[in-house]
């Protein structure tokens, strides 16, 4: 049995989708990067902003429309509305993969730290200056080699937090071909294409996401730009994630999706 799935292949099914992408949902684009921008611009996403959850909210909600207009467009599931604006089952589903994911990401990430938190402890008791009773001698007991066990179980558990995302990272384009909410049960059609997915992921990413975070801390580090500026760099950073980053990555994840069967050696 062999994959038909390649990184080569979803790069070129990506860039050959921005065309499409943005001639039939243009509207949905422009209105996710002019949000994204907004967001930006007035520091909606700090966490010091008392609007900082109605801002979010309102990303989630542009991102979701942009997203769910791209997959139906991209997997063949009708027509789009007006310039890709719209709001449907299609976009609640979307929304309740998210959910999931993030609750199922959430969940690893809580054994992941117990897991760190004990051998931090074995490596601690085994330290200099390790009293059991007293808790604030225990960080004193992780030195040396120690920290190096520690980090390297870190390392370890970030890398299976990464892998089991990616087993489930084409959830999305399955919810949408098949019309339900599909999250744990989209696991199988990753066998094989872990690598490859990042791999792509990785280098469709790193320029529209690369340029917007520079664009971010452009403006987060130098306070005394000029207004306009401000709004410049914030909507060409919107524009980077809603307008490059997510057409490039409906695209991607669409061409795994669609290559998830398999042919059969001849027997």
């Amino acid at each position: 049995m062999t994959s038909r799935a390649s990184i080569s292949g979803g790069l070129r099914s990506a860039i050959r989708f921005l065309g499409p992408a943005w001639s039939q949902a243009w509207a949905a684009i422009g209105l996710a990067s002019l949000v994204l921008g907004l967001i930006l611009a007035l520091r909606l996403w700090s966490p010091l902003s008392p609007w900082r959850f109605e801002g979010l909210l309102m990303a989630l909600i542009a991102v979701l429309i942009v997203e769910g207009g791209l997959y139906r467009l991209a997997l063949g599931k009708g027509r789009l509305g007006a310039g890709g604006l719209g709001w449907g089952l299609t976009q609640w589903r979307l929304g309740a993969v998210w959910g999931l994911n993030l609750v199922f990401l959430f969940v690893l990430g809580l054994l992941a730290f117990v897991v760190i938190l004990a051998f931090a402890f074995a490596v601690a008791s085994s330290g200099h200056g390790f009293v059991l009773a007293l808790p604030m001698t225990w960080a004193r007991g992780v030195d040396g080699r120690s920290r190096l066990v520690v980090e390297v179980v870190g390392a370890l558990c970030l890398v299976g937090l990464t892998w089991a995302g990616t087993r489930v990272s084409l959830g999305s384009a399955a919810s949408v071909a098949g019309d339900r909410v599909v999250m744990l049960s989209s696991w199988p059609d990753t066998r094989g294409k872990v690598v490859s997915i990042l791999l792509a992921r990785l280098c469709l990413g790193a320029v529209p996401i690369g340029f917007a975070g520079t664009m971010l801390i452009i403006t987060d580090k130098a306070p005394g730009l000029a207004p306009a500026l401000v709004w410049a760099i914030s909507l060409a950073a919107g524009a980077a994630i809603a307008g490059l980053w997510l057409p490039l990555s409906v695209g991607l994840m669409a061409y795994f999706y669609q290559s998830r069967t398999i042919t059969l050696a001849p027997s």
